[in-house]
Formats: C-alpha cells, structure tokens, sequence
C-alpha cells in the first residue's frame, strides 16, 4: 500500500479561525494526515504583500516538509475543498508537482507564463529537495511566479485544467491590498454551492498601509 499524503495548511497567528475550519473540512473529506502551520502575522509587521507566501512557505513550511517522508499537499488557508481525499490523492500521484486549484492563467505566445493561484499545489517528496535548492537560490518574489518560471511545466509541473479542484473562500486579503476577495469556485465546485464569508485576522502594522513594505500610494489624477 502506498504512503499516505501529508496535508499542511499554510496560514499564520491570527488567522486560526480560517486554518481549522479548512483543517475539519480536509477531515471531513477524509485527508489522514493534517497538520497547520502557523507563521507570524506578516501584515503586523508589515512585509512586503507580494512576498509574503513566498516567505511564510521557505521559512516556516518548507523545513517541516522536509523532515518527513511523504508527498505533500499544501494548502493555503482560504482553500475551500469539496472532492475528497481519493480524489486528491490520485491527482497528486500525476506530476512531481501539481497545480491542483488556481484561478488564472496569463499566457504568453500560446504556453501558461504566470499561473496566479498557488491554493492547492501537491509536491512528490524528491521534489522538495529542489524546491529548497532554488529558493535559496532566487531573491523572495511571487510565489506563483516562482513555481510557474523556475520549474518546467510538463516535466516538473502541471496544472489541472479548468481551475483545477478546490475553490477559495471569501475573505479581506492583506496580499491584495486589504480588498474583500470574492471567493472562487472551481469544476468540481457542487451545484448551488454558497462561497462561505471568513473573517481574517491580520493586522496592519502601526501607520496602516503607509508602512507596509514597497507602498505605493494611489495616483491622484491631476
């Protein structure tokens, strides 16, 4: 019999509401082996938006998955999961990493050159390794950027069609400036389904948007 998958939930002190509401959902679908991993609230101390998951994944996940030995699956803590475990299970056996629940693909002559969404991404373990080599060898960036661009799609990526399985919840998001995010549904989304409304828990560090890292105020039209 194979190994189970590890399932890790990325998420962050502050937000435990949405972690163990995704956590009893992964349960409820069946997925053995759960585990949350919290890093500290990066919009508190005002890191840079869009190196923030890039960050929280190298630095407080990333050597977790490491010292284990199964394949993983990661969840970031919006993810909203209706299919269940079998399902997932097979569709990470598929690929030494996959892109199993995203939302957009921005192409470039033809082939995928951003996936934005990293909200479900199965990794083989033997992958992980790699995986590490890299990030310390690349500058923090976008996380989707950095999985799409330093890893080659069809060799050592792939990505479900469709927007792949598993939505998002709706939520105010400190990556996408403290906008209120609709939630997204994906092909196995169930009919008539309602997009839940989580509270997040982040805070903005003292000085509010102006002291985040990288701000740039809007522009004022003349």
């Amino acid at each position: 019999m194979s190994k189970e998958l590890q399932s890790y939930i990325l998420s962050y002190k502050g937000n435990e509401v949405m972690a163990t509401r995704l956590a009893k959902q992964l349960k409820e679908r069946g997925f053995p082996h759960i585990e949350i991993v919290y890093a500290p609230d990066m919009a508190k101390e005002g890191y840079r938006r869009n190196r923030v998951v890039y960050h929280t994944f190298k630095k407080y996940l990333l050597p977790t998955a490491l010292s284990q030995d199964k394949d993983v699956i990661i969840f970031e803590d919006d993810a909203d999961i209706y299919s269940p475990y079998s399902k997932y299970k097979e569709l990470a056996s598929k690929a030494p990493m996959n892109r199993i629940a995203w939302w957009k693909n921005v192409k470039a002559k033809g082939k995928t050159n951003f996936l934005v969404g990293s909200t479900v991404v199965s990794y083989k373990r033997a992958l992980l390794d790699t995986v590490k080599e890299r990030m310390d060898k690349f500058p923090e960036q976008h996380i989707d950027g950095f999985l799409t661009k330093k890893f080659e799609e069809g060799k050592e990526w792939i990505k479900e069609d469709d927007k792949g399985f598993g939505g998002t919840v709706s939520h105010k998001s400190y990556i996408f400036d403290d906008e209120f995010r609709k939630g997204n549904t994906a092909k196995d989304t169930p009919k008539g389904y309602k997009i839940p409304d989580i509270t997040v828990g982040y805070e903005l560090p003292a000085g509010g948007k102006e002291a985040v890292q990288g701000y740039k105020p809007p522009k004022t039209k003349k």
